[in-house]
């Protein structure tokens, strides 16, 4: 009877759980990524029960269509209808899953999951939370393979109930709640729901956990999900005091974006560890595995003082120069042909971000009687030299960028401006003085827009 009266008062307890979740700068729109199956099809029914005398929130519906089922056009047309019948607003929305990690199963999960996020990221209005239909057996099933793959308190704390997410939040209002009770309710609702046939598909890992792992567990462990919930929120709370102890120590191993080398060298090998990936999450970067990251630990503080190491994952590089630490994304390779360049639009930049504009100047700049209808744009090929405009004498680029203390991985990149076989600007740095123009002359100064920090 207990189990029964808990079933049917689903809609009550997912409506107190999101009351408890939602923030409170979070306001009262809230939208449900809505995909059509069971879960989220009680998710949607049970809101729109809980909140239809509920003035205090607004609900409306998102489908996204990966266009990898042939019936997913379809499927979204069910959803359009359901949510009608709720009288739930619904968007459809199609996203193209393509990416290199698609070339295997559950590649394609993970790529199509991406996608899913970045369209609702990209949907969501500010303050609005998104309410997606995950549940208990979803967070074991997230715990068992975070263990599987060796992750650590973050990945063992698995999905968190809120969390900032794009202009809004990410809600999971459904946690404490298992997949039996959500199907028993959505059959005494008489519910209609998808059923997508990948879902039985036993080569993607998270299937092959649902439908054989996850039963045979439960035989010995009948309220094994809600265990593993509750073990993953203990990982979640070790996880944020971990987060605050990184948080302590970047205040002092901080240098701007980067990281005093000095400062992890006095650390702890388990807190210097900590604070890397604290800081790599920090830049953007995915923080790396356990053999890169001792790799990246082992060669920032053993490599000689006159060595620039550079350790790469992911697409991003961490370098090491004058005792600091540099994060930034991987740099494309160095192309070897020179660009012509019409100078009255603006150039794409392809050694690095960014463009370089010739941007009209009344207070001096590059004379523009002198420069040419077309210009070359290349990189460095040694043994450079102009006389910068305010030098008395030819100076080597080599010098004049060591002076400068440009980053040495940059010092190949700058993109370095001719008129003819006349080197007349290094990017937006300097400009040759015998290009320089007179007080009052027509003059345009070079911008490199987006210049990253060389």
């Amino acid at each position: 009877m207990a189990a029964q009266e808990e079933t049917l008062n689903l809609p009550d307890r997912v409506c107190a759980a999101l009351d408890g979740l939602l923030p409170e700068e979070a306001g009262g729109q809230l939208c449900i990524a809505f995909s059509g199956g069971l879960d989220s099809s009680v998710l949607l029914h049970a809101l729109a029960q809980a909140l239809a005398d509920h003035p205090r929130y607004t609900l409306r519906a998102v489908y996204i269509d990966h266009q990898l089922q042939a019936d997913s056009a379809r499927w979204g047309r069910h959803c359009a209808a359901i949510a009608a019948r709720l009288g739930v607003p619904c968007v459809i929305e199609r996203v193209s899953v393509t990416a290199p990690g698609a070339k295997t199963a559950d590649g394609l999960q993970a790529a199509a999951r991406r996608a899913r996020y970045q369209a609702l990221r990209e949907m969501l209005s500010p303050g609005e939370a998104l309410l997606t239909a995950h549940h208990a057996d979803d967070q074991l099933e997230t715990v068992l393979l975070a263990l599987m793959r060796g992750a650590g308190l973050g990945g063992l704390s698995a999905m968190p109930p809120c969390r900032r997410f794009g202009p809004g939040w990410h809600i999971r209002p459904m946690l404490d709640l298992e997949r039996g009770q959500i199907e028993a309710w959505a059959r005494a609702q008489a519910l209609e729901w998808i059923e997508d046939p990948s879902n039985r598909a036993a080569h993607f890992e998270r299937n092959y956990l649902r439908h054989w792992v996850v039963p045979a567990l439960r035989r010995h462990h009948p309220v094994g999900a809600r265990t593993a919930a509750r073990s993953a929120a203990h990982v979640a709370e070790a996880a944020a005091l971990v987060d605050e102890l990184a948080m302590t120590d970047l205040a002092t191993a901080a240098d701007g974006r980067c990281l005093r080398v000095a400062a992890l060298a006095g650390l702890s090998p388990a807190r210097r560890r900590n604070l890397l990936r604290h800081w790599v999450k920090l830049c953007g970067a995915r923080p790396p595995a356990t053999r890169k990251l001792a790799a990246l630990e082992h060669d920032m503080l053993s490599a000689a003082q006159d060595r620039n190491p550079c350790v790469a994952w992911d697409g991003w590089e961490v370098r090491r120069h004058r005792g600091l630490l540099y994060c930034e994304p991987a740099l494309p390779p160095l192309p070897t042909a020179a660009m012509s360049w019409r100078w009255g639009m603006p150039l794409q930049l392809p050694a690095g971000p960014g463009r370089l504009a010739a941007v009209a100047s009344a207070d001096g700049g590059l004379a523009v009687e002198k420069l040419p209808d077309e210009l070359r744009v290349c990189l460095r090929g040694g043994g450079e030299a102009l006389r910068p405009q305010g030098h008395a004498h030819r100076r080597k680029l080599k010098k004049l960028l060591q002076t400068a203390h440009v980053l040495p991985w940059w010092r190949g990149r700058i993109p370095l401006v001719y008129a003819g076989e006349t080197l007349i600007a290094v990017g937006d740095l300097w400009m040759a003085r015998e290009f320089a123009a007179e007080p009052g002359a027509p003059a345009v100064r070079l911008v490199w827009e987006g210049r990253p920090q060389i």
